[in-house]
């Protein structure tokens, strides 16, 4: 392990020390030493850099760090793996809905049972991900980010 990184594995937290290479409103984006952790870190899908040995991710900036800041930065794992079940799971269970409600409407209605089935589909899709859509939009986006939540040393940037 490098002396710039350590993970601190907290019941369910991981701790990154990384540097910030932009940030905009609520978001920045780092950069992140991978090491042997980055394997077991439920957030490596949404690191960039694949193959690299320098991977950047984006996290939320509630300290409005400032490119250059040397943060500490929080992986929420545990409650990052049961969002996502909880996502996909919403989704799936809208999407089988809408396509059995869809198949069913063709007894009430003379449409084709092929038809009524897809745009069910699609209908109980679009339902499910606009209940998504107002569930996490501000109330868990907390919990699918990687969150700043200390700056260790401020960057050239702040002058």
């Amino acid at each position: 392990m490098s002396h710039r990184s350590y993970w601190t594995i907290e019941k369910i937290k991981m701790k990154e020390k990384v540097i910030i290479i932009s940030s905009q409103k609520e978001f920045a984006l780092v950069k992140v030493d991978q090491n042997e952790f980055c394997q077991k870190c439920s957030a490596r899908f949404l690191c960039l850099g694949g193959k690299h040995n320098k991977g950047t991710i984006t996290v939320l900036n509630p300290l409005s760090a400032q490119p250059g800041d040397e943060v500490n930065i929080e992986i929420p794992e545990g409650s990052y793996s049961k969002e996502l079940i909880y996502l996909f799971g919403v989704l799936l269970m809208s999407a089988f809905s809408g396509l059995f409600l869809g198949y069913f409407s063709t007894f009430i209605f003379p449409w084709p049972s092929t038809q009524s089935s897809f745009i069910g589909f699609l209908l109980g899709l679009l339902s499910g991900g606009l209940i998504l859509f107002c569930c996490f939009r501000q109330t868990k986006k907390n919990k699918l980010y990687p969150v700043i939540i200390n700056i260790i040393k401020k960057g050239d940037f702040h002058g």
